[in-house]
């Protein structure tokens, strides 16, 4: 791949992004199938970002590094748009989508068929079935409005959104939309809801896995399109790349450039203006229109940008004021000859089909209690959220085998030895994660894992750059760092103070995850910016 791009580069073009993820990818084949000369670059020798998978325990078994849950893809605009599917991409979405087992030997489980999913949540609580059952329905009545109006399009602001609910009365018509979840906890919306522990703790887990953590206040205004999406988890087969691959094959089909192992070190500015950027090698290259970073919000003003060209408040700003979470994941990948079987089984087969499982957790006190732990350096006892996905992915392990990943919630930094010590901490702690598995499936014995390779917050920073301090997410879910104050006021709209200059990665909004939002929102504004016409699908 990178020899074709060597042979065709030249330089000048319309646009230059820097980042191969999929925001960058998604904002590069829009501007491509609108006439423009794109190159878009990575440091990385292959495109995708968190979407990149990898062989990393034997050969013939492959891992999602980083992202192995796609949430929007039913609906996102640029699926359609740029014809993912047609350029190779397969998504299942498994029928079992997700479990939680608890340590009597009961789970609950959650199945794309509704009626399975209330009849498992009625062996707890039939009141709180009944809850759900309302709850869903309600924000399934909404989620076109929610998903249109916050994700989908530049984003309005927090206070305004509000305003506007409430003058339309929704808030009498929905408790999904109303003003008051502004000032609440995910926890403190379960506990006016619902009334069992575990359904609870289930719920908070899910929340968490989509980086809202259930104690922050102000996050169970996003709370709905968690509870409307909770059975909307797809799996991308034959791992998480072949989308980074579609979406550069899209790129390429319609004139656009791609050039990997091309790391950004500079972008020029003359007049106040984006005119192109330098790479590590010397190389300058040089953008008509414009220039778009996908990558962290530190990397492009404060590492890509020469002093004097941002105002020095503006710098500070960058410095001190861009939040990332307080927590970051610690994953397992294994390469096995068998699938987990669950004692929990004897109380509900359907948790050996679960493609996600989450293991121990009994109450949102605990996850309280372990989020108080994580945020001062230390390890938890390991509880981990365990995924396989061969159980529906027919192609990412040899037949007969299988792959495993586990996920624990850790800290970046720590207490001890700061992020620097996972580099000894990590096959410990992966061990750990191992055997509270076990616990669970005891029949993955030692001769069951073939293989297995860790992969520690410290390793998610290294590795992937723009993901300051191991955060995934490229910046904290809070109302603080959402819709248009997200990273920073200044940069909420996808503008910058350089003109010419764009962020369209997943610093900005809606989030991280793979909603191909923020360069999609991104390339709206480019549009109107640069004259070009909104040939696509809009919400």
């Amino acid at each position: 791949m990178t020899g074709w791009v060597e042979m065709v580069l030249k330089d000048t073009y319309d646009a230059i992004i820097i980042g191969a993820g999929h925001n960058g990818l998604t904002l590069g084949a829009y501007l491509a199938r609108s006439g423009l000369e794109v190159l878009v670059l990575e440091r990385r020798h292959e495109e995708g970002g968190g979407l990149c998978s990898e062989e990393v325990t034997q050969p013939g078994f492959v891992h999602n590094i980083h992202a192995n849950y796609h949430t929007f893809v039913d609906m996102a605009p640029p699926v359609n748009d740029l014809d993912v599917r047609g350029h190779g991409v397969e998504y299942v979405r498994p029928e079992v989508q997700m479990a939680s087992i608890f340590d009597d030997g009961t789970a609950l489980t959650i199945h794309t068929d509704m009626d399975k999913t209330l009849a498992s949540m009625a062996r707890f609580s039939e009141k709180d079935a009944g809850t759900f059952q309302r709850l869903y329905g309600e924000a399934h009545g909404f989620i076109d409005l929610l998903l249109g109006t916050l994700m989908y399009q530049p984003p309005l602001n927090v206070k305004d959104l509000t305003k506007a609910l409430a003058t339309f009365g929704v808030e009498d018509r929905s408790e999904f939309l109303s003003v008051k979840l502004r000032r609440q906890t995910i926890n403190q919306f379960l506990d006016k809801h619902f009334e069992n522990d575990r359904i609870k703790a289930h719920l908070a887990f899910h929340g968490a896995v989509c980086s809202y953590t259930n104690d922050v206040a102000g996050l169970a205004i996003g709370y709905p399109l968690l509870i409307g999406k909770i059975d909307n988890w797809h799996l991308c087969v034959g791992g998480s790349h072949r989308l980074a691959h579609a979406l550069w094959r899209d790129l390429a089909q319609h004139g656009g450039v791609m050039w990997s192992d091309a790391e950004v070190t500079n972008i020029i500015v003359e007049g106040g203006r984006a005119v192109g950027v330098r790479t590590a090698d010397g190389i300058e290259l040089k953008a008509r229109k414009i220039v778009a970073s996908t990558v962290s919000v530190e990397q492009t003003f404060l590492e890509f940008v020469n002093p004097g060209e941002i105002p020095d408040a503006f710098a500070t700003r960058v410095q001190n004021d861009v939040v990332h979470k307080d927590w970051s994941l610690f994953s397992v990948h294994m390469a096995m000859n068998a699938f987990p079987e669950y004692t929990a089984a004897e109380f509900d087969p359907d948790v050996n089909r679960a493609w996600v499982v989450n293991l121990g957790i009994e109450s949102t006190a605990q996850m309280d209690r372990d989020w108080k732990t994580l945020r001062s350096g230390q390890l938890v006892d390991p509880q981990p959220n365990a995924a396989v996905n061969s159980l529906y992915d027919p192609v990412d392990a040899p037949a007969g085998f299988s792959t495993g990943l586990l996920r624990q919630f850790a800290p970046y930094a720590l207490a001890d030895g700061g992020a620097g010590a996972w580099d000894k901490m990590g096959r410990w702690y992966g061990h750990k994660c191992i055997e509270a598995w076990r616990r669970y499936a005891p029949n993955l014995t030692d001769d069951k894992i073939i293989d297995w390779s860790v992969f520690t917050p410290h390793d998610i920073a290294t590795k992937l750059p723009n993901m300051v301090r191991g955060d995934w997410m490229m910046g904290e879910i809070s109302l603080a760092n959402m819709l248009d104050q997200r990273p920073l006021p200044e940069l909420g709209q996808y503008r910058t103070p350089i003109q010419g200059l764009y962020m369209a990665g997943s610093t900005q909004h809606p989030h991280g995850f793979i909603t191909f939002g923020p360069g999609y929102n991104a390339l709206q504004v480019i549009a109107d910016d640069i004259g070009i016409e909104k040939w696509w699908q809009q919400i």
